[in-house]
């Protein structure tokens, strides 16, 4: 039994949090859980409102909940579904009993496989203390994907070509961003597993078409994915994603209320960088890919570390995932060992939620360490960066970027000059403007500084997804809007959720053209 005692170890913690979690508030799980519910049912649009969701949960009871389905495709909802023939009380915590397990299942069995120093073994509940704590109290799923990537990359080595096909396609179309692996086997020339993984996909995605329906895929591939790609899940300029991209938009992308105080007002210069800052992260993982001296499964680590890396969307949860990179690294000098546990560890207990009043370039260390832990892996690996991938992911990128540099421009702005929560609806009362927003508590009423003394919605009009007066188009931005009206014959108001979270509505205002 020596050998397990850090498992047991683990285990008993596990226990531990899954018994606390239980008395918990439902947290992001209540998302996952009513969600999956809702579009199994065939009520994608419903579910993927933030507002509309939210209402359906306190319809049903629930208070103190606010949670967003946006960052998850459709295929969550068929993971999930065994889960929901429960309660969502006793569903989390089978769910999170199920998760556990199997955390604890493959990375007893990659302890072994990989034959990683048991003092390490001792070392994952204290470094991973919290990412493992929150996966169980938040209901999230990432100790489920650190198995069915780490359990997919053990069948690869072992030469089973379709159980890793599975395993990794299941992570893909649960959770999208692992889709860098593909990247991962074409740098290996692993061509076959390429082909297998793709057809998994396929498979799987035939799969939820069945249960999902064809118009609940079109809708987020095609509305909600390019809004959660671009950082829009809830507040589009938060740092406590602690990502490049959203470094990056808070430097170079001015907005008038969220970021007034820019260093450049330039989106050419935001797209340019990030499309700099991708090419080098992925020909980085080229390089250590096909360096002659490379493990792959230091490789496979490193594809992992960059799909964190690339992501806009960060969160404590999800740094579990480092586990897969150092475990790769727990068999290099030792020197090397203590500094990657020494980073991992303070990634993994930055309370960024304390640096909000910070200046801007210190509200982010958490991905200053992770870029570091990075530069470290590169340098344990000795790979060298290769310009022919470099100058290929930049064209590649730049190409599909190329859309946002010729964006019309936007005649709109702010109606009320002030952050605004989720506003879901307004009216005119008394004369009054009064708008209705939705927050954990559900609806509040605000009346608002804005006198009106006369209105109209006769001649105005949301078409498509545009504001039409007298149908002559005025805008053609692809925000969500809704609900406009003329004031005063001068002005036309309207719901929107530019430079927001996807239906996270604000109000606007565009002059009514003479």
């Amino acid at each position: 039994m020596r050998p397990n005692y850090p498992i047991i170890f683990l285990l008993v913690l596990l226990a531990w949090f899954v018994y606390k979690a239980a008395g918990a508030p439902l947290s992001d799980y209540a998302g996952y859980y009513f969600g999956s519910r809702a579009l199994l049912q065939g009520n994608f649009q419903q579910v993927y409102d933030t507002y509309s969701l939210n209402a359906l949960i306190a319809q049903q009871g629930y208070a103190g909940v606010f949670v967003s389905y946006t960052p998850f495709p459709p295929f969550t909802s068929v993971l999930m579904a065994p889960f929901l023939v429960f309660p969502i009380a006793v569903s989390k915590i089978i769910f999170n009993i199920v998760s556990a397990t199997l955390f604890v299942i493959v990375l007893a069995r990659t302890l072994t496989y990989f034959s990683v120093p048991q003092w390490v073994g001792w070392l994952v509940p204290v470094l991973f203390f919290i990412p493992v704590r929150n996966n169980i109290f938040f209901g999230q799923a990432y100790l489920l994907l650190f198995a069915l990537l780490m359990e997919g990359f053990m069948a690869y080595k072992k030469g089973r070509t379709i159980t890793a096909a599975l395993l990794w396609a299941v992570a893909i179309v649960f959770k999208l961003f692992p889709l860098v692996l593909l990247f991962f086997l074409v740098a290996k020339k692993q061509y076959k597993q390429l082909a297998y993984c793709v057809a998994a996909c396929m498979l799987l995605g035939l799969v939820s078409l069945l249960f999902n329906g064809f118009a609940s895929w079109h809708y987020y591939v095609f509305t909600i994915f390019p809004r959660a790609n671009n950082g829009e899940l809830n507040n589009s300029y938060t740092f406590l994603f602690q990502s490049a991209f959203m470094l990056l938009k808070n430097l170079f992308v001015y907005d008038e209320v969220q970021n007034p105080q820019v260093l450049l007002n330039s989106m050419p210069v935001f797209i340019i960088c990030m499309v700099l800052f991708k090419s080098l992260i992925l020909a980085a993982c080229v390089g250590i890919s096909l360096h002659k001296r490379t493990t792959g499964q230091l490789a496979f680590a490193g594809w992992v570390t960059a799909s964190l890396l690339l992501s806009p969307n960060g969160s404590s949860y999800s740094l579990v995932l480092l586990l897969i990179p150092l475990l790769a690294l727990a068999n290099s000098k030792r020197v090397y060992v203590y500094i990657f546990m020494a980073l991992v560890f303070l990634i993994n207990i930055i309370p960024v939620q304390a640096l909000a009043t910070w200046p801007l370039l210190l509200q982010y260390p958490r991905l200053y360490l992770l870029l570091l832990f990075f530069l470290l892996m590169l340098v344990v690996a000795s790979a060298r960066l290769s310009w022919q991938p470099l100058f290929a992911f930049v064209m590649i990128l730049l190409l599909v970027d190329v859309p946002k540099l010729f964006a019309q421009n936007d005649n709109s702005s702010y109606l009320l000059k002030e952050k605004l929560p989720l506003v879901y609806t307004y009216a005119i009362k008394d004369n009054r403007l009064v708008y209705y927003y939705w927050d954990q508590q559900g609806s509040h009423e605000v009346i608002a500084a804005y006198p009106v003394r006369q209105h109209s919605a006769a001649d105005v009009a949301i078409k498509d997804n545009q504001v039409y007066y007298k149908n002559s188009r005025l805008t053609s931005t692809p925000d969500r809007k809704q609900q406009a009206l003329v004031i005063e014959g001068s002005e036309i108001i309207y719901l929107s959720d530019k430079n927001r979270g996807f239906g996270f509505y604000t109000l606007r205002r565009i002059a009514v053209p003479r």
